[in-house]
């Protein structure tokens, strides 16, 4: 599905209807020994796994291509929605249990990577996630600047931070991810680690982790970092591509981060092992120790992947920023060499295709930045701010799952994504500025 994805930038072709007799022909080839009862359901109520095999409306009259309709994915149920007040379901196809079926420990995250996990919308978090975020940045950057300066970790104060971020992304991911991209111009150490901390919890959250495992998991990403404390200011800030030499000493902060956390008995083990292997590659040609898949731990692969995310999405001294749909396509190109490939899937899937904070490109030529994802993966909500002439228009948003229209009647679909600066475009400036998500 993803090489379908990052195969092309092309519009989607529209869907031709079938004949009646086509229709007529793949509702028969369903045996009715899989069908024995039908139940009436509001259209609220559907979810995927049902078969639909009647509509309150005939089935020309809708824009379902087959009379009997599989729910595979969230945007068939918003098609459903939008054009049914009720529905009838088989029985033997209510394959999904409700909420209140299943008993789950106050550890347990939401399962499943969809949008509808989500708590509370992107719009009703951003400002909690806003706070949190600026708590766990003051707190991360004078953490490195008193470990800098000789003091020890502070684990607790680490782990408040982590679990701020936790309790935010269990309610709205998207929120988070916003935040990571207007912040993506800080070059600090220290909101580096911030951020893929962040990217890290959202991996986490679609692997289905715990809260705890979270927890663990964004306490180690925070500090994977920690051994550049141990480097000189000026290799860090450096605007030059780096000589040999100064590469071979950069990369001393793996071992250097495995020391001071290994005698820090304020923080989890496993974090001594995050810092040391998360530039380790499954190919085994990462360093310092060169070690192959099944050896590098779990969390250090997710961390590696976020990390490689922020950098690539941030301007560099030796480059400018990409656009985040080419870091991710970046990331699908090495996933199973550089990147844990089940790991890659999934991280593309948490932040989607068209990431929060995006600049977009429309198929009609107007321009935009992504609010937040839907259900489905290649139709976010995008808020239109350029017209076709790349010129201010009013502000407009737009949710393309609903499969909105433009002024010429043409559904909205993306072209293309931009990196941040594009027609003089600062995501940073527009959020700064109160740009509204509905």
């Amino acid at each position: 599905m993803f090489k379908k994805l990052f195969g092309t930038n092309e519009p989607e072709e529209p869907r031709r209807r079938p004949s009646s007799a086509t229709r007529k022909s793949a509702q028969k080839s369903r045996t009715q020994s899989q069908r024995r009862h039908r139940v009436k359901v509001q259209v609220k109520d559907l979810r995927v796994g049902m078969f639909v095999v009647e509509l309150d409306k005939p089935w020309e009259e809708s824009s379902f291509m087959f009379q009997g309709l599989d729910i595979k994915s969230s945007k068939e149920i918003l098609m459903l929605q939008k054009e049914c007040e009720y529905v009838y379901v088989d029985y033997d196809e209510l394959s999904l249990k409700s909420k209140s079926d299943g008993k789950s420990g106050a550890n347990d995250v939401p399962k499943g990577n969809t949008r509808s996990d989500a708590l509370v919308s992107v719009e009703e978090e951003y400002d909690a996630a806003a706070g949190m975020h600026k708590m766990a940045s003051t707190t991360v950057n004078t953490l490195f600047e008193e470990i800098r300066l000789g003091a020890q970790i502070d684990g607790g104060k680490v782990k408040q931070a982590v679990d701020g971020c936790v309790d935010s992304i269990l309610r709205n991911p998207d929120a988070s991810v916003w935040l990571t991209r207007i912040q993506a111009k800080d070059e600090s150490t220290a909101q580096h680690s911030l951020n893929v901390s962040a990217l890290s919890i959202i991996l986490g959250k679609s692997l289905n982790m715990t809260t705890k495992e979270l927890e663990d998991l964004g306490v180690c990403a925070m500090l994977h970092d920690i051994g550049k404390t141990s480097l000189p200011t000026e290799l860090l800030t450096s605007k030059e591509k780096l000589t040999d030499d100064e590469r071979k000493m950069l990369q001393t902060h793996c071992r250097a981060g495995r020391d001071l956390l290994v005698s820090t008995k304020s923080v989890m083990s496993g974090a001594a092992d995050v810092a040391h292997s998360h530039h380790e590659r499954p190919d085994g040609k990462g360093y310092p120790r060169g070690l192959t898949a099944e050896k590098i731990p779990k969390y250090a692969k997710i961390v590696a992947i976020a990390e490689a995310y922020d950098v690539i999405t941030t301007e560099q001294p030796y480059r400018p920023a990409v656009s985040a749909s080419e870091a991710l396509q970046e990331l699908y190109k090495h996933r199973g060499t550089q990147f844990d490939e089940k790991f890659v899937i999934a991280f593309i899937d948490a932040v989607g295709i068209f990431p929060p904070g995006s600049i977009v490109e429309m198929v009609n030529g107007e321009i935009g930045i992504v609010l937040s994802n839907t259900s489905d993966k290649l139709r976010p909500k995008v808020i239109i701010i350029l017209d076709v002439n790349k010129e201010a228009a009013q502000q407009l948003v737009v949710d393309l799952s609903m499969m909105e229209t433009d002024n010429s009647g043409d559904v909205y679909q993306i072209k293309t994504t931009l990196p941040d600066g594009s027609f003089g475009i600062s995501v940073e400036d527009f959020q700064r500025a109160g740009l509204r998500f509905g």
